[in-house]
């Protein structure tokens, strides 16, 4: 198996015109906790059903070497403070636990990008995120648009 996109949660906190999911978008309060209840509570089972091995090889022959194949999460938003430590850590560590002997696989970890800091990025990486994949820095994203998608450190003052 070359890849699996595995979306984790349909919680998100844009509301993108764009969006091809109407799933995805802010959950409140009871909404919140039973969206990510759901995500918690499904992500053993996927885990337990994903295939033995997540490897390939190209085609043109068995005389090829086997690849390491890899496990795309996303959501919604897998980085949301919600789900981030219930869901897409456990996530994380069972993919790299459960391919640790049979080849391996490369994680990578889908995200808008506007939450990610850098202790989170060193705690996916220290548990195993092989990439980082950031889709919705720019003027398409609501929320994200013109002065919005800089840092505040960065925005030209209006005077």
């Amino acid at each position: 198996m070359e890849s699996i996109y595995w979306v984790l949660t349909w919680a998100c906190h844009r509301r993108c015109r764009h969006c091809y999911e109407d799933r995805f978008r802010p959950y409140l309060r009871a909404d919140l906790e039973a969206v990510v209840a759901e995500a918690e509570r499904n992500a053993p089972l996927v885990l337990g059903n994903l295939p033995k091995r997540m490897t390939y090889r190209d085609p043109g022959g068995p005389d090829l070497p086997e690849k390491m194949g890899r496990v795309i999460i996303s959501g919604g938003e897998a980085l949301l403070e919600a789900v981030r430590e219930r869901v897409t850590y456990p996530v994380i560590e069972g993919l790299v636990a459960r391919y640790r002997d049979t080849g391996g696989v490369k994680v990578v970890l889908q995200t808008t990008g506007d939450l990610l800091t850098p202790a989170i990025v060193r705690e996916v990486a220290q548990r195993g995120v092989w990439m980082i994949s950031v889709a919705g820095i720019d003027d398409f994203h609501v929320g994200m648009e013109g002065e919005a998608k800089r840092p505040p450190s960065r925005r030209r003052s209006r005077q």
